[in-house]
């Protein structure tokens, strides 16, 4: 745990269940599964679904998300020369880039995928909504949008937030390219633009960098920088999500970046020591068995009532002290070939065209499944070389064996 208990922790939580403006709106990935959105403690998700904030159906940016992004605009411009204002709505559209006539404008959009185009109450609105939420995450600006920090971590997420500003920060600017210029090479496609298209252009990036509006991704997510926002390192484009990750752990849990002296990192992912929890009943996995299942672990209790198969034969789960086989088809536990006279006194063959089965087996002194044979071929040979000896731990069954369609036929 963390060794700064003597320090004072400042509650940065955010805005009670009740001024939360996104309460109760619905899920667009869960749809009527989900009762409405309703915050998590300090997750930054939906207590009832387990989605993102921003995957539910926000119709408008809420009022501090707006503050937020005039701040971040603002703060650019004090440090810029060269790009334009923050754009602006339109009748038409939610927002639109900055400094355009609107045949210009058109032309800008006509480029971008019909659902991305934000206009007015539309999936292009809400896109621009959730990617604004995801791409430039308020917690990784301000410690008031934070769940819990100390206060010296508060200092060192304003130093890590004016020093991006200061160094990484730009936002998009977008003109045709001169008739008059022979043309210019996309920095991220390689394709010409040629005089008279739309580009765009960032003055981070250097004099003559520029883009297809398209093709203005961020390198990592390949996701359109939402309202033309980037961040720029070592030569480079990314978005404030993904550029603060290449500067600073996030964690998995709560979302915010992390600024303790320790922290807890598994499977190449990192969390706050505190926070590393069952994902179901937060209890603390320090140094306790887990079982990870897409990006969040488990308590095996937890993981057991949730997620386990049970075996289409002895109607026991198939859990974590079990072998079973997987590929596509119901799954059997090996308990129940020690048991069933049908599959006892010989080893079983692997049939032609069974292909991509996997063996897996719980070694009892580690926390991880173990992957012990996969088979991927169209046959295998029959000689005594390819049979598979169980280890002393699991020989409680005590002969070779082959895995077979007899394994799946057996009823």
């Amino acid at each position: 745990m963390f060794n700064r208990a003597s320090r004072r922790r400042r509650s940065t939580r955010a805005l009670p269940e009740l001024e939360d403006p996104d309460r109760g709106q619905p899920c667009q990935a869960c749809g009527e599964q989900c009762p409405g959105f309703l915050v998590h403690g300090w997750r930054k998700i939906c207590q009832h679904c387990k989605c993102p904030r921003e995957e539910h159906a926000v119709r408008m940016a809420p009022v501090d998300l707006e503050r937020m992004m005039c701040r971040l605009i603002s703060d650019f411009q004090r440090h810029s020369i060269s790009d334009d204002d923050s754009g602006c709505a339109s009748e038409e559209y939610a927002w639109v880039p900055p400094g355009l006539k609107p045949e210009q404008v058109y032309q800008f959009f006509s480029c971008l995928p019909e659902d991305k185009v934000p206009y007015v109450n539309s999936p292009g609105e809400r896109y621009r909504i959730r990617q604004l939420l995801h791409q430039l995450p308020p917690h990784d600006s301000e410690a008031q949008y934070c769940s819990s920090l100390e206060e010296d971590e508060a200092k060192e997420l304003k130093l890590f937030s004016q020093q991006r500003k200061r160094e990484n920060l730009g936002r998009g600017t977008v003109r045709l390219f001169p008739v008059t210029i022979t043309g210019a090479i996309c920095e991220q496609c390689g394709k010409q633009i040629c005089g008279g298209d739309i580009a765009v252009f960032a003055s981070r990036a250097g004099h003559g960098a520029c883009w297809h509006p398209q093709c203005f991704v961020c390198t990592t997510c390949r996701e359109l920088l939402v309202d033309l926002i980037y961040f720029y390192q070592e030569g480079k484009i990314y978005c404030g999500r993904h550029h603060a990750e290449r500067l600073k752990p996030r964690c998995e849990a709560c979302d915010e970046i992390i600024f303790a002296d320790e922290c807890t990192e598994a499977e190449g992912r990192h969390w706050h020591m505190r926070h590393f929890c069952c994902f179901e009943c937060e209890e603390a996995l320090g140094g306790q068995r887990y079982i990870m299942r897409q990006r969040r672990p488990y308590c095996c209790h937890c993981y057991e009532s949730l997620y386990a198969e049970y075996c289409d034969a002895c109607g026991e789960h198939i859990g974590k002290t079990t072998w079973c086989l997987e590929n596509g088809r119901p799954g059997f536990c090996l308990h129940f070939l020690k048991c069933d006279p049908r599959t006892s006194g010989g080893p079983l063959r692997i049939s032609q065209g069974l292909a991509n089965s996997k063996l897996f087996s719980h070694d009892q002194n580690s926390d991880i499944w173990q992957l012990t044979h996969i088979y991927d071929g169209c046959s295998i040979p029959e000689s005594r070389d390819h049979f598979m000896q169980p280890s002393d731990k699991q020989s409680q069954w005590g002969s070779q064996i082959y895995l077979t369609t007899l394994l799946l036929q057996v009823t």
